[in-house]
């Protein structure tokens, strides 16, 4: 008998349904390995799939869905998405996956690359334009405009060229980006931990200067599981 650990899946307690939310974090299917900047969005979505204690596949047939898990957060089910088609057609991925589990009125977030912003810089933005991004205009498009959604901004400087995005990070912007996916993936678990409800506090945490630097977040007690300590957590 092999002496494998399980896959890290947390056993589901009785009570109320929880929450669902869903994350997207947007880029192209192949551009997350070769780091492409266009893909930074998926980057950080991995980032944050990598360090929760408790993620579960989530079982369909629905092409848009592979790779899908769902986190558990606190009171809240993360539908946590990585991309499955072209970061153009993010929205009717999006859209799909959402409507084969029937959430498709579920709050969401778009964790995106941002070419206007400095390399390194975070903005989380409760509502505004897609700034040209074509996989924020996908999802406007998709759904019709009916439904707000909440951003995630990652600056990656440079210029709105098909060339710079589609490119890859050089050495030295990887550098500058360590304790940029560290405050990004702190960013979304501040949107999960406070509530899409809580969006004027969100962004003036996670727009500070100093948040990519020091990236901690206030201590929320949950009625189920008491302070939710992980998203506070600090690199050594």
């Amino acid at each position: 008998m092999s002496d494998e650990a399980p896959p890290r899946k947390k056993a589901r307690t009785e009570g109320p349904e929880p929450r669902v939310l869903a994350i997207l974090g947007l880029g192209n299917p192949e551009g997350v390995g070769r780091r492409e900047r266009h893909s930074l969005g998926a980057r950080i979505v991995a980032a944050l799939l990598a360090e929760a204690e408790s993620v579960e596949k989530v079982e369909s047939d629905c092409p848009d869905l592979v790779g899908a898990q769902w986190l558990d957060f606190g009171e809240v089910r993360a539908l946590v998405l990585q991309p499955q088609r072209p970061i153009n057609d993010s929205g009717p991925q999006l859209l799909a996956a959402l409507s084969s589990l029937n959430q498709e009125s579920a709050p969401f977030l778009a964790v995106v690359d941002d070419c206007w912003l400095p390399l390194g810089s975070i903005r989380f933005r409760e509502k505004g334009s897609s700034g040209g991004h074509k996989g924020l205009e996908g999802i406007e498009s998709a759904f019709s405009c009916k439904q707000a959604y909440h951003r995630l901004r990652v600056g990656i400087g440079g210029k709105n060229s098909k060339e710079f995005v589609t490119g890859a990070f050089t050495e030295s912007e990887e550098e500058k980006l360590k304790p940029v996916l560290t405050a990004a993936v702190r960013a979304v678990q501040a949107w999960l931990q406070m509530g899409p409800e809580a969006a004027q506090r969100i962004m003036s945490i996670v727009n500070a200067q100093s948040f990519v630097q020091n990236p901690v977040l206030p201590v929320v007690t949950s009625k189920k599981s008491g302070p939710v300590a992980a998203a506070s957590k600090t690199e050594a």
